[in-house]
This record gives C-alpha cells, structure tokens and sequence, in this order.
C-alpha cells in the first residue's frame, strides 16, 4: 500500500520521475525497522534537548548525539549501498542531482542532517514539536516522564 510517499505531501510535482535508486532508498527509509529505529533513537535522545537556539553554543552532550546518529544512518545507508552495489560517491551524486532538479525527499533529508549538525538539531527541534502536538490530551500537558507508561 504505497499512498504515493512524500511526493502526495508537496503541492509541486516532482519535475522528473525519481531516480530507481531514490525510490529504492526512500523505501529503505520508511521500512518499519528503519522509521521504528530512528524514532526510538529520537524520541530517547531528544528528552536531553533543552529548547534551543541554533545560533547559540550548543552543549558537547548534543554534539555526542549527533554523533551517534551519524553512525547510525552510516551503518543503515551502508547496508543499502551493499545491497544496491553502488559506492557512497554513486550515492552521493544522485543526491545531489536529484536535490538541484527541485525533488525532495525524506530519506534526503535523513541524510542531509547526518553529515550536518545544525540541520540535525533542526531534525530534533521538528521532532520534539511533533512531540508536543501527539500527546494525548487531558494527561495534564503529558510532560511528566514515564506519565504514558502508568494506567496502561
């Protein structure tokens, strides 16, 4: 059941068909174990993230983060890449034409803020938003910890 991927969320069409490898990859990045991965990763580490300012200095603890994610998609990215037979520059290239042709994509952006630390602490800053608008309402704000796991 494919509702079109990200594509359906912009209002511009893409200008060119994805190329096979994009599409393979954003797959890749949306399969369950990826998106369950990444969103325990996030939803675990994000907790240590004060509300920030991306022109101030961040503390080191953030930077350890962003470390670890880095690895994190190096290593998911890696199985792929081996899986495809391509090198990271094969990649890499057809990342680069894919953004400069106007497509957007969100195993792109994945990518993107693991080789950059403000567009990872951007990635942080969207998540705890997304966080905010999912709790459940009448937990009094549900910002205790642990208040989800009590009363299951």
């Amino acid at each position: 059941g494919d509702a079109g991927g990200a594509a359906a969320l912009s209002p511009f069409p893409a200008l060119q068909p994805a190329h096979p490898v994009i599409e393979r990859l954003e797959d890749f990045f949306a399969s369950p174990e990826f998106t369950g991965a990444i969103g325990d990763f996030l939803s675990k580490e994000s907790t240590k993230f004060e509300v920030f300012d991306l022109s101030a200095e961040q503390p080191l603890e953030y930077y350890a983060v962003f470390n670890q994610y880095q690895s994190m998609i190096e290593s998911a990215v890696e199985a792929f890449l081996q899986k495809e037979g391509i090198t990271p520059k094969q990649l890499y290239d057809i990342c680069e034409t894919e953004s400069a042709s106007g497509n957007s994509y969100s195993c792109l952006d994945y990518m993107v803020a693991c080789t950059e630390y403000d567009d990872f602490l951007r990635l942080i800053a969207d998540f705890k938003s997304m966080q905010q608008w999912d709790l459940p309402t009448g937990e009094g704000g549900g910002l205790e910890d642990g208040g989800l796991e009590d009363g299951l």
